[in-house]
């Protein structure tokens, strides 16, 4: 019995060492997996720390040099069009970057085609908040008042590229004018009859996107040219009412007094010629409109010019001519508002001012003065 216990303890004796050399060894590879984690933390945390840096790198300046580079992105251009483009002008350091950032960003479909200007010295993301605001290049335009719409035609297309046929075509195509025109068609008793936009294209320095379309351009300066009148010159409508104008008939007749007026105080007089003749059913006999189908590209008119057989000549027909000349200042729009005299008459005196007179005789004396 002694003997069976004996063993019995022995037995029990060595579990107890198998035991405790089990849980040392467990002991020993659970060390080695909470060192094996840390050094892969560490790993990772080092390969993400190279990583930004790189991305850094990547998306800072190309270059500190500002200069500055014309760049065009086409219309429909994808993020990837828009990388190549980039990268060919040096202005990004890697077009995978750039790609990946705009998606990360949720911008790689909000690139706006356009003309811009940008520099080497433009971070990345400097780069894709102009492309996405649509920051484009923007090109100063002054339109002279009283320029027609040949003159402006020639203008856009000198300054943004634009085609001077497509435009002018625009401006004189029924279903384009009743598209543009239905937006202000509580200003017209029927703006429908309306065959030309000459006129209401509004004369002022712009600054416009290069790239811009004809048919934006046209919609942008007619906007203008309502948004003109209505803020200085409210009153427009109680003056039609009591000068028994239309709208229409306003802008036209200011286009006459803007080519045929070269001081302002002289406006309102030149314009109450021509509502006097009007009244008492004279012709109106302006040089300006018969000069307007010459494209005012003759600078003295000949008796034999005044023969021309066409509605806009006002020394052959009666009335007003079919529509505006040019597109008039708002001093002529005001002129004709408030007209001045009771002339009939008037005659260059060849420093840009004229000779006003109220009966034919005194004219044909004005215009003997002027000799």
């Amino acid at each position: 019995m002694k003997e069976l216990l004996k063993h019995l303890r022995k037995r029990k004796s060595g579990k107890t060492r198998i035991g405790k050399r089990t849980n040392w060894k467990r002991k020993k590879i659970g060390k080695k997996i909470n060192n094996f984690s840390l050094y892969f933390l560490l790993i990772f945390s080092l390969l993400v720390f190279i990583g930004f840096l790189v991305y850094l790198y990547l998306s800072s300046p190309k270059s500190k040099i500002e200069r500055e580079i014309e760049v065009y992105i086409p219309e429909g251009s994808s993020a990837y069009k828009v990388a190549d483009i980039l990268l060919d002008n040096s202005l990004i350091k890697s077009k995978e970057v750039f790609i990946a950032t705009l998606k990360l960003m949720g911008k790689d479909k909000g690139l706006k085609s356009g003309y811009y200007i940008l520099s080497p010295s433009f971070s990345m993301f400097d780069i894709i908040d102009i492309l996405t605001q649509g920051k484009g290049l923007r090109v100063k335009i002054t339109i002279p008042e009283g320029s027609s719409l040949k003159d402006m035609a020639h203008l856009f297309s000198e300054k943004l590229a634009l085609s001077k046929e497509k435009f002018i075509t625009l401006c004189k195509d029924e279903n384009f004018i009743d598209s543009v025109m239905k937006d202000y068609k509580n200003y017209f008793s029927s703006y429908k009859s309306l065959k030309t936009l000459e006129g209401y294209l509004y004369p002022s320095t712009y600054y416009f996107n290069k790239g811009i379309k004809e048919e934006d351009i046209i919609k942008f300066l007619i906007k203008e040219f309502f948004n003109q009148i209505n803020v200085h010159i409210p009153e427009y409508k109680e003056r039609l009412k009591s000068l028994n104008l239309s709208f229409n008939d306003w802008i036209i007749l200011a286009s006459i007094v803007e080519k045929e007026a070269k001081v302002d105080q002289e406006r309102p007089l030149i314009a109450g010629v021509f509502l006097n003749r009007l009244k008492k059913g004279y012709k109106l006999q302006s040089c300006a409109t018969v000069e307007y189908v010459y494209d005012f590209k003759k600078s003295v008119l000949l008796y034999k010019d005044l023969e021309i057989d066409s509605p806009y000549n006002t020394y052959i027909y009666y009335g007003l001519p079919p529509s505006p000349i040019c597109s008039p200042s708002l001093n002529s729009l005001k002129a004709v508002l408030y007209p001045q005299g009771d002339y009939l008459f008037f005659v260059a005196k060849g420093d840009g001012t004229h000779i006003f007179t109220k009966t034919y005789e005194e004219h044909l004396k004005a215009q003997e003065f002027k000799k």
